[in-house]
This record gives C-alpha cells, sequence and structure tokens, in this order.
C-alpha cells in the first residue's frame, strides 16, 4: 500500500511540473485597439499570430487568434517564443506588433488605409490591385448586412451599384431579374450582361422574354439562379471597355464577375445558418374590380342598351335567356322582369366570391445552409451544403433548390499549385397549368366574376365558361385545374472548374484553367381528361368537315420538355510583372482562350394519357393539313477562339497606363473569313493626383484620382444567320392551283458579310476620398457608341426578298454614374454610414429600317425602348375618342384624325407613312434615373440597416382597364368602366363602349390599327422609390455563445418590399410588374435569420 502511495505521489509531482512547464511556455498578451484618426475602439478587429510565426515558435498549432470586443480590448494567450501580434480590420491597414519582453499590455492604433489602395479586384482574368486600377469597376461583398436575405444572386445586385439596374420580372418563386449595365447595347441581340463563376463565363444567362413569363407554369430560369448567394464572397462588375474589352465579342453588355468563398490556411472553420420567411399574401384590392351588384348592373345596362358585343356572354344574359325574357327586358326594362328571373339576378348580387382568398395564400419559405473551411500551408477546402425551399403566394407553386459545393486547393512544391471546384445544383418547380396565361392566378383574378362561385351547395364544381374573350364553350375551375393538372421543371446543373499555377517566381507565373458547365431541364406537363387544359387542346385541334376534335375523346396529354446545354472553355495565360528601381512597375499578360458550347432540345406529346397506366393512344390525323409534330428535335453547335493580352506600366504609383487587345473568332460568321474574326481593344490611363508633392501638405484629402479610358467592345446576335434559311412545310399551298405539297419556305436571304456587333467606349471618371475616408465619392462620364447593329434592311424588288438583317444600324448612350459613402458618425458604441449612388443614362438609336407597310414608327432618333402612341384628347360631348392634331393643336375626332372613309367598312385615306406620323413620342420603357440609398446605423452589439431604391423617367405601356372595342360583359373589369360616357351617364370622362353594328366604318378601322390599346391615356409613368429592406441585426456576446462552443452568433429579423411609392400606378399591384398583367407583385416578406461560427 505503501509502495502504491509512493507511486502515486510520484506522478503526480510530475504532472504538475508538466503543467507547470506549460504555463511557463504561454503568456498573456492584452491590449486596446483605436482608430488612429478619431481615436475610437474598433470593435472586431482581428488579432492573432501569423502561421510562419507559429512555426517558428514550436507550435503545431495553424492559427491562433482572437478578436476585439466592444470596447476594442482583447486578450490572447501565445507561446513564449513568439515575438509578433498581426492586426486586420476591414477599412484599416494591417499592422504587425512586435512584442517586447516584459510588457504584456499594449495599446494599439490602426490607420486608415487610403481608399483601400491595398485591396485587389478580381476581373476574372486578373487579380488587379486598386491603385493601378485603370477603369470603370464596382465591387461589393455579399453578405447579408449588405445585400439582406435575398434568394439568387441577381436579386442581390438591386440598388446596389451605380449604372446597374435590377428589375424583377415578376414576384413568382424563381423569377429572373433583368439586370443592364448603362443600357442597352443592342437592338436586337442579347442585351443581359455576361456572367463570370470564378474566371468561366457562364452560358444561358439570358432572360425570358414576356411571352414566356405570362405563365405561372413557363417562367424559365438561367443558369445564375443555382447559384446560392451564400456560397459568394464578392461581385465585381465590369463597366466600361478598359475592364470589359479583355471578354471579347460578349461583354459589350458589361461584365459581372463572381467570386466563390475559398478555404483558407488555419483552424476548420464552421458555418451554420438558417432563414425562416414569412411571406402575407398580397391584397388585389389595388386592381378597384367591380363588386357583384355593380358586374351585374353594367350587365343590365349593356343589355338594355343592345350592346351588340359579346352579348351572349355573362350570367345576366343566361338567366334571361333561360327565362326566355332578353325582348321584354329591353323593351320594358327591370319591372318587365318575371319575379323567378328577378330573383335569380339578385342572387348573383348577393354572393361576392372573395377570389383574393381563393387564388392567394399566406406562404412560408425555409433555407438552411452549412458549410466548412479550413486548412493548412499546403491544402486548403471549401465545402458547402445548402437547402431553400420557397413557396409561392399561389397554392401549389413552389420552387427548391439544393446546392452543393467542394472547392480545393493544393500546393505541390514551391512552384505548382493545382485547383478544384465542383458546383452541382437541383433546382425543382412545381406548379398547375395556366394554359396561354387564360388561367394564370394573377391574370384571372381580374376577369374572374364577382358573382362566380367555385363549388355548389354539394361540393361539386362550378364552372366559368367566359374565362375566354369571345365566344367558347369551354369550361374552367381553378381548383379542378390545380387538383387535375401538373408541372414539374426538374434542373440539373454542374459546373466544375480545374487550375493550374506555375508560379516560377514573384515575377513570373503561367496559370491554366478549364471549367466544363452542364445544364439539363427536364419538364413534365400532365392534364387529366376533366381539365380546361385538356378541353383547350380539344378546342385547338378540331376537324373542319365535323367540327369535333380528333383527338382521342378519353384521357388527357402528357408532354415532355428535355434541354441540354453545356460548354466547356480552355483558359491559359501567362503573367510577367517587375519593378525596376522602386519607381517603375511592369506588368504583361498573354493568353488564349477556346470555348465550345452544345445544345439540344427534345419535345414528345402524348395524348389520350392515362396517369395509372402512364400509356398514350394513337393521334388519327383527318387530313395532312391537321397534322402537326408529336416529336421533335434540334440541335446547336458553335465554337469560338480567342487570343489576347494585357499591359500595364506605373510610375512612381502615381501614373498609370494600361491596354488590352483580344481577337474573337467564331463559327457563327464563317462564310467570309474576314468577318469571322473580330480585334476587340482598350487603352487607359490613370493620375494619383494625391501623390504628386504639391500635395503633400493637403493632408485632410487621403485619395485623388483621374481615370480615363477608350475601346471597343463586342456583341453577338444568335438569332440571325449568313446562310439561306428556310422552313420546311408539309402539305402547304404551292404557288400554282393544285393539290397541296410539301417545300420549303425560305425565311430569311443570305448574307455572306454577316459579322459582329461593335460598340465603341469613352469614360472619364475620377475618385475622391477625405477625412480619413469619412467621405469617398467616385463619378464616371461615359459615352458609347454602338455600331454594326444588326437590323433590317429594305431590299429591292427583285432580290425576291423585301427585307433581310444585316450590319448597319447605329445607337448612341451617354450617362453619368455617381457613387458616395459617408461615415457619418463613429463614436465608442455608435456608428452611423451612408452609401448612395445615383446613374442617368440616355441612348439614342442612329439607323434602323422598318418595312414600308409597317404602320408604327421606326425607333430612329429615339431610345431602344421607345413608347410611341396616338395622342388621346379626350372624348367629345357623344362619349367617342377624340385626338390632338401635331399640326394644328386642335382636337379631331377619330374619323377627322384617321380620315376614315364613310361607309368604307374600315378603309382610311392615309398611307401607312401617314399613319406613322399620327403618332407621338411619350417615353422610354428603360427608366433614364436609377439609383440606391442605404443608411447602416450600428450600436454596441446592435445594427440596424435601412436600404433603399428608385427609379424615375421611365414610361410603361400598360393594359386597358377597359376594352372599348369589345368588352367581355362574361369578365370581370376595372370600375374605369363606370366611368364611360352613355346615354345613361352622359357626365361620363372616359370612353364609351363602341359597337360594330352601330358604327362599323370606325370600329374595324380603329380596330385594325390597335388605337385603343396604343392610346396615350394607357402610357403610365413608372416613377417609384422602394424600401428595400429594413434590417435589424444583434450579435450575441462572445462570453455566452463560448459556453457552447460558438465563437460568433448573430441573429437579425429583415422586411423586405415594407413600403413602396410610386406615381401613377392606381389599378396595378406594383408599379415594377405594372407593364405585365400576369406577373406576380414583389411580394413583401418578413425573414427571421440565425447565424452561428464553430
Amino acid at each position: 500500500m505503501t509502495h502504491l502511495m509512493k507511486k502515486t505521489l510520484f506522478l503526480l509531482f510530475i504532472l504538475c511540473s508538466v503543467l507547470q512547464l506549460a504555463n511557463a511556455a504561454d503568456k498573456v498578451i492584452t491590449g486596446n485597439v483605436i482608430a488612429a484618426d478619431d481615436k475610437q475602439p474598433l470593435i472586431g478587429v482581428s488579432v492573432f499570430v501569423s502561421s510562419e510565426d507559429l512555426k517558428k515558435a514550436g507550435s503545431s498549432q495553424q492559427t491562433l487568434g482572437v478578436i476585439t470586443d466592444i470596447d476594442g480590448n482583447f486578450s490572447i494567450t501565445i507561446p513564449s517564443a513568439v515575438k509578433k501580434l498581426q492586426f486586420s480590420y476591414i477599412g484599416y491597414a494591417p499592422l504587425t506588433l512586435e512584442l517586447k519582453n516584459g510588457q504584456t499590455h499594449y495599446p494599439v492604433a490602426l490607420e486608415t488605409s487610403s481608399t483601400m489602395l491595398a485591396d485587389v479586384v478580381v476581373t476574372g482574368y486578373q487579380t488587379i490591385e486598386r491603385r493601378k486600377l485603370t477603369a470603370a469597376i464596382a465591387k461589393i461583398d455579399v453578405s447579408e448586412s449588405r445585400i439582406g436575405t435575398v434568394k439568387s444572386i441577381d436579386q442581390a445586385l438591386s440598388g446596389q451599384i451605380a449604372g446597374l439596374s435590377a428589375i424583377s420580372t415578376s414576384g413568382a418563386p424563381g423569377s429572373p431579374v433583368k439586370v443592364r449595365i448603362r443600357g442597352t447595347s443592342s437592338l436586337n441581340g442579347t442585351q443581359d450582361p455576361l456572367w463570370v463563376l470564378d474566371g468561366i463565363p457562364l452560358e444561358g444567362t439570358d432572360i425570358p422574354n414576356l411571352e414566356q413569363l405570362k405563365n405561372i407554369d413557363d417562367v424559365e430560369q438561367s443558369s445564375i439562379a443555382g447559384l446560392n448567394p451564400a456560397d459568394i464572397a464578392d461581385i465585381t462588375v465590369l463597366k466600361d471597355a478598359a475592364a470589359t474589352a479583355i471578354y471579347g465579342a460578349r461583354a459589350a453588355n458589361g461584365v459581372i464577375v463572381i467570386t466563390t468563398k475559398s478555404g483558407k490556411a488555419g483552424k476548420t472553420m464552421v458555418n451554420f445558418n438558417t432563414r425562416l420567411t414569412y411571406t402575407p399574401k398580397f391584397n388585389i384590392d389595388r386592381l378597384n374590380l367591380l363588386n357583384a351588384s355593380e358586374k351585374v348592373d353594367l350587365e343590365l345596362q349593356l343589355m338594355k342598351s343592345q350592346y351588340s358585343i359579346n352579348s351572349d356572354k355573362g350570367s345576366v344574359y343566361r338567366i334571361l335567356k333561360k327565362y326566355d325574357e332578353i325582348k321584354k327586358f329591353q323593351a320594358g326594362g327591370w319591372d318587365a322582369l318575371s319575379a323567378d328571373a328577378q330573383r335569380e339576378i339578385n342572387g348573383l348580387r348577393q354572393i361576392n366570391t372573395d377570389w383574393n382568398d381563393i387564388l392567394l395564400r399566406n406562404a412560408f419559405n425555409q433555407e438552411y445552409n452549412l458549410s466548412v473551411s479550413g486548412g493548412n500551408e499546403k491544402t486548403t477546402f471549401y465545402t458547402s451544403l445548402g437547402y431553400s425551399k420557397e413557396e409561392g403566394n399561389i397554392p401549389d407553386v413552389s420552387s427548391d433548390r439544393l446546392n452543393l459545393v467542394t472547392k480545393t486547393n493544393y500546393k505541390i512544391n514551391r512552384i505548382l499549385k493545382v485547383g478544384a471546384s465542383v458546383f452541382l445544383n437541383r433546382r425543382k418547380l412545381n406548379s398547375y397549368l395556366a394554359t396561354n396565361g387564360f388561367t394564370n392566378p394573377m391574370f384571372y383574378a381580374r376577369i374572374a366574376s364577382p358573382y362566380l362561385r367555385p363549388y355548389d351547395e354539394d361540393g361539386n364544381y362550378l364552372y366559368d365558361t367566359d374565362v375566354q374573350s369571345g365566344y367558347s364553350d369551354l369550361k374552367f375551375n381553378i381548383f379542378e385545374e390545380r387538383n387535375n393538372t401538373s408541372n414539374e421543371t426538374v434542373i440539373n446543373s454542374m459546373s466544375s472548374i480545374f487550375d493550374v499555377e506555375l508560379r516560377f517566381d514573384d515575377r513570373f507565373k503561367i496559370t491554366s484553367q478549364v471549367g466544363l458547365q452542364l445544364d439539363k431541364t427536364s419538364r413534365e406537363q400532365i392534364a387529366d381528361q376533366e381539365s380546361f387544359a385538356m378541353r383547350y387542346e380539344h378546342q385547338q385541334r378540331r376537324d373542319n368537315s365535323t367540327g369535333q376534335s380528333f383527338l382521342p375523346a378519353k384521357g388527357g396529354f402528357h408532354k415532355a420538355y428535355e434541354n441540354s446545354d453545356s460548354q466547356v472553355t480552355w483558359k491559359t495565360m501567362g503573367t510577367y510583372r517587375d519593378t525596376y528601381a522602386d519607381i517603375h512597375e511592369f506588368e504583361i499578360m498573354l493568353g488564349s482562350e477556346l470555348r465550345r458550347t452544345w445544345g439540344t432540345t427534345l419535345y414528345s406529346a402524348g395524348y389520350g394519357y392515362d396517369r395509372r397506366t402512364m400509356t398514350n393512344q394513337p393521334v388519327i390525323f383527318p387530313n395532312d393539313s391537321k397534322a402537326f409534330p408529336l416529336h421533335t428535335k434540334t440541335n446547336v453547335e458553335n465554337a469560338y477562339v480567342s487570343g489576347f493580352s494585357t499591359l500595364s506600366y506605373s510610375l512612381l504609383n502615381r501614373y498609370t497606363l494600361g491596354g488590352s487587345i483580344r481577337f474573337d473568332g467564331s463559327d457563327l460568321f464563317g462564310v467570309d473569313k474576314k468577318y469571322r474574326y473580330l480585334p476587340l481593344y482598350s487603352v487607359s490611363a490613370l493620375w494619383r493626383i494625391t501623390e504628386e508633392p504639391f500635395m503633400e501638405q493637403v493632408r485632410w484629402m487621403d485619395n485623388w484620382v483621374i481615370r480615363a479610358s477608350y475601346g471597343i467592345q463586342g456583341n453577338i446576335d444568335k438569332n440571325t444567320s449568313p446562310f439561306l434559311l428556310g422552313k420546311y412545310q408539309s402539305n402547304a399551298n404551292p404557288i400554282l392551283p393544285g393539290n397541296t405539297e410539301d417545300m420549303i419556305t425560305v425565311t430569311s436571304a443570305p448574307n455572306d458579310k454577316l459579322r459582329w456587333e461593335k460598340t465603341y467606349s469613352s469614360n472619364i471618371g475620377m475618385d475622391f476620398a477625405v477625412l480619413n475616408q469619412a467621405i469617398n465619392l467616385s463619378v464616371d462620364y461615359y459615352y458609347r457608341k454602338g455600331t454594326d447593329l444588326i437590323g433590317m434592311h429594305m431590299l429591292p424588288l427583285e432580290t425576291g426578298f423585301a427585307s433581310t438583317t444585316i450590319n448597319w444600324a447605329s445607337m448612341v448612350h451617354r450617362g453619368v454614374e455617381v457613387s458616395l459613402s459617408t461615415r457619418n458618425i463613429h463614436t465608442k458604441s455608435f456608428m452611423w454610414t451612408t452609401t448612395f449612388n445615383f446613374a442617368y443614362n440616355q441612348n439614342k438609336v442612329l439607323k434602323e429600317a422598318i418595312t414600308e407597310a409597317s404602320t408604327t414608327p421606326s425607333r430612329e432618333g429615339y431610345p431602344v425602348g421607345a413608347i410611341f402612341a396616338f395622342p388621346y384628347a379626350g372624348i367629345d360631348k357623344d362619349g367617342q375618342l377624340t385626338f390632338y392634331n401635331k399640326e394644328t393643336g386642335q382636337k379631331e375626332s377619330a374619323k377627322e384624325f384617321f380620315k376614315i372613309r364613310e361607309w368604307g367598312f374600315g378603309a382610311y385615306d392615309l398611307t401607312p407613312a401617314e399613319v406613322r406620323e399620327k403618332y407621338e413620342y411619350i417615353g422610354s420603357t428603360d427608366s433614364p434615373y436609377s439609383g440606391g440609398l442605404t443608411n447602416t446605423f450600428t450600436f454596441k452589439a446592435f445594427e440596424l440597416g435601412i436600404n433603399c431604391i428608385f427609379n424615375a423617367g421611365g414610361y410603361v405601356r400598360t393594359q386597358p382597364t377597359y376594352s372599348i372595342m369589345g368588352y367581355d360583359r362574361g369578365q370581370n373589369t376595372n370600375r374605369d368602366i363606370l366611368q364611360r360616357w352613355s346615354s345613361d351617364n352622359p357626365s361620363g370622362t372616359l370612353p364609351a363602349l363602341l359597337d360594330g353594328n352601330v358604327d362599323p366604318d370606325s370600329y374595324i378601322a380603329l380596330g385594325g390599327l390597335n388605337v385603343y390599346e396604343n392610346l396615350s391615356l394607357w402610357v403610365k409613368k413608372q416613377n417609384y422609390l422602394r424600401v428595400q429592406s429594413i434590417r435589424l441585426g444583434y450579435s450575441l456576446p462572445f462570453e455566452l455563445t463560448k459556453k457552447w462552443g460558438i465563437s460568433q452568433a448573430s441573429v437579425s429579423r429583415e422586411g423586405r418590399n415594407l413600403l413602396g411609392f410610386g406615381s401613377d400606378y392606381p389599378n396595378f399591384l406594383d408599379p415594377e410588374t405594372m407593364g405585365n398583367p400576369y406577373a406576380q407583385p414583389i411580394p413583401k416578406s418578413v425573414t427571421l435569420s440565425l447565424n452561428l461560427n464553430f
């Protein structure tokens, strides 16, 4: 026993000795960090020991560090052999502190970095020090405090950067954002910017047009929709030629460079964040629709006045027809009706179905992200997994996204480094069919009669037979459509990037990058036999001889679409940089790029489909003229080759010259070889005035830079071809009389001189920072001229073609951009900062042609988005349209204005050119003024951010609130129709309904020219200011979180799109989407977020 106790005591002695030695080997360093300019404490400064110093001290740790608290204090335990501490903080110059023997407490003051001159900007081809940046480039760091809780990365750009507009096309889940940088550079070609992911350009980023966006089941997504904002570190926007010319023929619309997060050497970091979002359903009361009683009164008025258009529509007509009392009512009015008819009509007034409640719902969305990153001196890694489920305010409409990212970099030896990145995402969109937009809930909300009910007392479907304008025998019920149709879209995407870097020394390196992008979209649409979608198919596929559908009588349809897009890019670059005599800095880069793209589209349709057996029935066409394809396949393949180079020279860190050149070649222009290649170049210069000797005494000025650039950017119009194009038609009507025959109809004349579009761009800018960067200002002025733009050109008739598309059109842009950031208040516990950006952009089409028979004006001399309208001058004493005569300034009737012939049945004495002259220019769809304002308030551990965006000066052509040419009384409409002139309402201020039986001349002429839809009355200003987000965040105290092993924790609550102010948008739900009656408004939402770092 004694022997055992001796052993135990000896071991305890040894253990205590080891602990004492261990404690002796460590030391505790404390201190306080303040800003050198205003002596205020800095919160969150990184205080750490470099991995190199740890290694020298004999420590096995890879990283060791802490951050300062709310008072700027820090305490760090380090090995006794460590001699240096590092300090790092955004906006301040890094500091290395030499430790002294015997001293354990250190006061530290950090100097502000002059406009972050030590910062670098990633352009996709190069990493450029900001101090040598001659181009117009803007960079934003992607963080929740900066961009908020956005669902996709394109939404993050709204209001953030001067000269970049990001307009939401719809509030539907997964809907894309229309992004424009410095306006539009093409008339008919691609107008969307080029997106670049970690150096590799992406394909499939164009935004769908309005026709593709009018259905809830046809919201196409671009490839960037699959990227998870949680994986993105920063976004760089390249604007002028000095920045974009290196990207060649796809950069005329600007370039957006996405840099994703990477691992860093040191301790493994684990981050988890989650967001829960509540989106209340929007209120359609703003549409100002008729209630049931108003709708019934309107139908009675039209019946009494014997208005003939669509006279057999509406429930009032059906009731009177059932009792055979139409003529009785027209002769004697309400009192002439039977009691039964009156009772049924009055019963309609009592229904007032709440379509807002039926068509819309409150939505709950969720998002989860988990990432792990770290590494050592040789290897770094970053892996993340993200899941997002977004429900729409329309029932049965949702969007799911699953992301997996893995990135690894490995340093093989001192000169060779390799890396690999893989981005995987799977998106799934669910909805039901909204056939041709008729049954899109946002559109149907405008036309559904308030006295209709979806079910009877026994729970059976009640049908709306008036969903289509004009005559229709189709029945529609929204619940039947939700239950009996489905639309599922699955998008699987993969982008992989492989990097190799040979760095021979600090001066010379060779890099090579291979990128692979694969996108596969599968869409399955199913409609059962009992559905409006299938009834519509039967309506469209009728045998003329029998009037019956030739599709299988039983069963529904099954349609499958599959699109596969892929590209391979191989880029190799060599870079040499050197410094001579400490005053000359020289850098040159040479490189080449090969790119190939493939696209395949498959379509298959089957009818008589049975969901249970998953089988179709054969379609028997009555004759060849009625045949239509049940299966189609298309293939598109293009190849590109490029060579490029950049050159930069700096003198005395004061003067910088830069230049770039690139040659692009493509098989799109392969007929005449001299047009196959396009040389693009840029030259630029910078003068850093604050580095001049005469500025040494101006200590309050931190930075003053003048920049200038000039160059050529390029663009591609993929919709054209240099070859003779034709379309195969079976059973077409031949030129000579006789039976039908197969033929090829020529659709486009050949053009062996087809070539790239070019844009000449000039930019001059100034960067300004004063008072220790309390005020930072950047101003840019630019001028761009697009030439060789592809547009229609008239041809002599002897060529056999009326027109063709050639490179001859042109346009100009000019604009001003202002970016301002200020640090308004900075005290020990409170800080207030402001960022503001403003842009003015105006463009003009210099040359464009239209056909001689066109009755709508050319845009020549006007903006690309020009809106022309007939000058509406109100109504005359009989409620008829009047117009302003531009020459006389007098009001004229429609017959005078358009010179409509009496009894000419729609004929008018105006040539097409004279009709075009009747239009007046109203404005442009592209708002010339745009910008954003963000205020951030920090108080101790709380942060409040308020972000606003605005657009001004733009116009939009809206859908008329009611139709005078063909009002369908079976559908609901806006209350404006109650203000129309009629014999019962002679004081009405809006146009009377036009009856073809009363005035066939005006009815046919005005309808043929689409006069009513093109009245200036329906063109609205699109000025609005939106409070895009209000976010309140709180960082939990470290003393509390460290108990749970959490290094940092924060919670936040954010409201998005809570307030909006706009001019002239009554009768519409949202100023951004008022031009599209099918679009959902931008929804309001409230998000609760939790962010944890381990």
